[in-house]
């Protein structure tokens, strides 16, 4: 008989807990999610299983905070560095700051240094299945960088993804990422073309470039899942040119939308369906940060496959992704409530390396060149 319903997911919870956490016998984990769309669900059907391979385990489940790179709300920063280290935060004036993503580098130093003080984090791995990204927030730069934790970013995660991009030879991509960051290594810029009409010139000089291949089994490591991309951050400022949007986080747009982007920022959106240049023009003036040109990505998995997926689709084999907004979490230096790719399909991008002129095309039309 040709069994019914979904498949399960027992196994596919198991190698995500073993081979990309490590998780360790006498660890406690964590499952997070947020209650917006099915996230809380699959969360809870998540903990369910985590719960009966790894008995230190709990699911938490918070209000949706309405924004991708929008912080948690309190309890949850309660839940995961105590009522104490919270109270701390408070009274020194920092949780305000921290919440709001208002303060400077000097507020999330001295977070980190009450921290270090206070008895640390109250799970040692963490798996969050949020709709909206927990990816670049202080809640998770402190949690990782300050308190050791080993931090799965899973944002609008599909149960299908256990059976196609998760479902990957994770020794293989691991080489084949890294690899790629290295070939990126010491750039001074890049430059991003598509038949499509996209052309933009991205200063990287000095910014760390970082890959994200899965394994997440040392303290302090943090990624997604699925995972496979390298990624940084643009000098701030420096971006110039436009970019040609075809599809948003979740579907194709009606038309392309137009971004011009002058001084590293969004200057203007136009072309496309007014109901979606007002969607994205909603997000860009929300915050005055939210236009700051934050991450250059290239996709490294070849399993993923689904373009209308934006976790998926940026690790898409060949794919480039820039977000706008928030980097203060991973090498530049803006803090801002949003933080939003887009992925570009067969598109170009060739590494600058002004000392010595030399060029070299990491990807020809969406081709691999590495």
């Amino acid at each position: 008989m040709k069994p019914s319903g979904k498949p399960s997911i027992e196994q596919a919870v198991q190698s995500l807990l073993s081979v990309n956490m490590g998780l360790q016998r006498d660890e406690r984990l964590l499952i997070l999610g947020d209650s917006s769309g099915d996230g809380g669900e699959l969360a809870h059907e998540i903990g369910a299983v985590a719960e009966k391979l790894h008995p230190l385990t709990r699911t938490l489940i918070f209000d949706p905070v309405g924004g991708h790179g929008q912080e948690p709300p309190k309890e949850v920063w309660e839940a995961l560095l105590g009522d104490g280290s919270v109270g701390r935060l408070e009274t020194e004036g920092l949780l305000t700051s921290l919440l709001s993503k208002e303060g400077g580098s000097g507020t999330l130093d001295r977070a980190a240094s009450l921290l270090v003080e206070s008895d640390g984090a109250q799970a040692d791995v963490i798996v969050a299945v949020t709709h909206y990204s927990t990816s670049h927030t202080s809640f998770r730069k402190l949690l990782t960088q300050t308190c050791g934790v080993r931090y799965a970013s899973m944002p609008m995660f599909e149960r299908e993804m256990f059976f196609g991009a998760m479902d990957v030879d994770w020794m293989d991509l691991t080489i084949s990422t890294n690899v790629l960051a290295r070939a990126l290594e010491g750039a001074d810029y890049c430059e991003i073309s598509s038949n499509n009409g996209t052309s933009l010139v991205v200063g990287v000089s000095g910014r760390p470039v970082l890959p994200d291949d899965g394994m997440l089994t040392q303290n302090g490591k943090f990624g997604n899942l699925p995972a496979g991309e390298v990624f940084l951050a643009p000098v701030e400022g420096t971006a110039e040119g436009v970019l040609v949007l075809e599809w948003g986080p979740l579907a194709r747009f009606k038309s392309p939308l137009t971004v011009m982007i002058d001084g590293g920022k969004v200057v203007s959106v136009i072309g496309g369906a007014s109901d979606e240049v007002n969607w994205l023009e909603g997000l860009l003036s929300a915050h005055p940060n939210n236009t700051n040109i934050a991450e250059l990505g290239i996709g490294t998995n070849q399993a993923a496959t689904r373009p209308d997926n934006v976790l998926e689709s940026e690790k898409i084999l060949g794919t480039i992704h820039v977000a706008f907004g928030d980097n203060h979490t991973f090498g530049g230096v803006v803090k801002a409530p949003l933080h939003q790719d887009f992925v570009l399909f067969n598109a170009t991008l060739v590494a600058v390396w002004e000392t010595g002129g030399g060029r070299r095309v990491l990807l020809d039309n969406g081709k691999r060149g590495w």
